[in-house]
């Protein structure tokens, strides 16, 4: 199977994260998406999260197919680190292959995240512009790092066959954020 990994605290869970997921799901041919839930992003404060039961009914309320799956795999693993949960899935699910999906403002952070550059080797990454022009993430710290693993949209069905690559989905806009829903 072909199965798309949308990492994130889904604090809240909205339109965005769906628009995200069926536009992978047809780009991609995907089977799945898996909405790969975190109590709490290592890199925000924890005050502001909705409880993790609460954030999986949101979650539930929203779905709209049945392509779209809540995982979560924190307490098997033991971390709340992408890296790890990504080796964790690699191993346990070796018969499928899977793609990382994430917003562009997430991206233009990932030289923050643990392991970054491992990330990059065990998985790869499928980005959809959120609120940034194509320049600003393409000139990004991150993209200038792996330029040259970056994949023409044309070529998105080798994704899966080449690690580290990641594509640059520059014609989808969605300006939706949890954090802005939080701030209404």
């Amino acid at each position: 199977m072909k199965i798309g990994i949308l990492g994130s605290s889904f604090n809240p869970p909205h339109d965005g994260h769906l628009k995200i997921s069926n536009k992978a799901i047809t780009l991609f041919n995907l089977n799945e998406v898996w909405w790969m839930i975190t109590k709490q992003n290592p890199l925000k404060d924890s005050k502001n999260y909705l409880p993790l039961e609460e954030r999986i009914e949101k979650i539930s309320s929203i779905i709209n197919t049945k392509k779209i799956k809540t995982v979560y795999f924190e307490d098997k693993v033991k971390s709340n680190f992408l890296i790890d949960n990504i080796k964790y899935i690699n191993q346990r699910f070796s018969k499928n292959n899977f793609i990382f999906l994430m917003g562009s403002d997430s991206f233009s952070k990932m030289s923050q995240w643990k392991d970054y550059d491992e990330i990059f080797h065990q998985i790869p990454i499928v980005i959809f512009n959120r609120q940034s022009s194509k320049h600003e993430i393409l000139n990004s710290k991150i993209a200038k790092k792996y330029e040259k693993f970056r994949l023409d949209f044309n070529s998105r069905n080798t994704i899966y066959k080449k690690i580290p690559s990641w594509i640059f989905i520059h014609d989808f806009n969605e300006k939706i954020s949890s954090s802005n829903l939080r701030s209404i």
